[in-house]
C-alpha cells in the first residue's frame, strides 16, 4: 500500500484542527472564564422583576442578607446593586427606612445609556435627532387615534404654562418640566414603550441644548401649539409635518450653536 504524503501546509492544518488552533498556531478558542458573581445576581433580580415576583416599590433585602442568600461577598452584592441602579432597575433611598427598592417604569436607564454612547462618540447626534423625529411622529399618529380630550387638555395647559414663562423671561431648559410636552404627547399613545423612548430622546436633546442655548424661544411654543391643533383635528399627516419641521429646525439650530461654542484648535507652533 502506498502512503500518500501530505504537503506540510496540509499537515499543519490537520494538526491544528485536532488541537483547536489555527494554521498560524494561534489558539482557535479562548479559555472559558467563570461568570462573575455580580452578573448572576443582576440576572436573577431582573428575572424576578420580569416574572412579576418583584414589583415596583418592593424593598430588596439588605446587603448582608443578599450576600448570605446568594452565597457571595458583600462587595459583589454592592457591585450588582450599583449596576442595577445605573440600569434604572432599582433605586436607593436613605434614612431609617432606606435601602434598595425596585423602581417603577421609566426612561432613566435608556436616557443614560444613549447619553453615554453619544458622549463616547459611539452614536452621532444626527442619529439621535433622526430617531427622535421618527419616534415622535409615531407617537403623534397613535395620539391622533387614541388621545382622550383630557390628555389633549393637559398638553394645552403645558403649552400655555411654558409660553407664559417665556413671555416673563423666566423660561430655561434647566427646568426638567420644559420637556414635559413630549412626555404628555407620548403618554397619549397609551403605549408604555413609546412613552419611555420618546421621553429618553427628548431628555437627551434638552440637556444638550441646555449647554449651548439655555433660553428657549417663542417659536417653540407656536410649533407645539400647531401640532396640538392638528392632533385635536385627528390629522396625523399635518401634525407630523409640523413636528418634523420644528424638530429639524431644532437640530439645525443646535448644530450651529455647537459649532459657535466649540473651542478652536490650538495653533501649531
Amino acid at each position: 500500500m502506498i502512503e500518500t504524503k501530505q504537503p506540510p501546509t496540509a499537515k499543519r492544518a490537520a494538526t491544528s484542527a485536532t488541537r483547536g488552533t489555527g494554521a498560524d498556531g494561534a489558539p482557535m478558542f479562548q479559555p472559558v472564564r467563570p461568570r462573575r458573581a455580580f452578573e448572576a445576581v443582576c440576572d436573577q433580580i431582573r428575572r424576578r422583576v420580569a416574572d412579576g415576583v418583584l414589583l415596583p416599590g418592593h424593598r430588596l433585602p439588605g446587603e448582608r442578607e443578599l450576600a448570605e442568600e446568594f452565597d457571595i461577598s458583600r462587595s459583589a452584592v454592592r457591585q450588582a446593586l450599583r449596576n442595577l441602579e445605573l440600569a434604572g432597575i432599582v433605586q436607593s433611598r436613605t434614612g431609617v427606612n432606606g435601602g434598595f427598592f425596585i423602581k417603577s417604569g421609566g426612561s432613566d436607564g435608556i436616557t443614560q445609556a444613549v447619553r453615554d454612547m453619544v458622549g463616547l462618540g459611539q452614536v452621532p447626534m444626527a442619529s439621535v435627532f433622526e430617531a427622535r423625529i421618527e419616534l415622535t411622529n409615531v407617537a403623534i399618529r397613535l395620539a391622533c387615534e387614541r388621545a382622550t380630550e383630557a390628555e389633549l387638555d393637559a398638553i394645552a395647559a403645558d403649552i400655555a404654562e411654558h409660553g407664559e414663562l417665556i413671555k416673563q423671561g423666566k423660561a430655561s431648559r434647566s427646568t426638567v418640566s420644559f420637556g414635559h410636552f413630549y412626555r404628555l404627547l407620548a403618554r397619549a399613545t397609551h403605549n408604555e414603550v413609546i412613552e419611555m423612548l420618546v421621553d429618553a430622546l427628548s431628555e437627551i436633546v434638552r440637556t444638550i441644548m441646555l449647554g449651548v442655548d439655555p433660553k428657549p424661544h417663542a417659536d417653540m411654543i407656536q410649533a407645539r401649539g400647531k401640532v396640538l391643533r392638528y392632533i385635536r383635528a385627528r390629522d396625523p399627516v399635518r401634525a407630523c409635518a409640523a413636528m418634523t419641521k420644528h424638530l429639524r429646525h431644532v437640530s439645525e439650530h443646535l448644530e450651529i450653536q455647537r459649532q459657535a461654542h466649540a473651542v478652536p484648535p490650538v495653533a501649531k507652533r
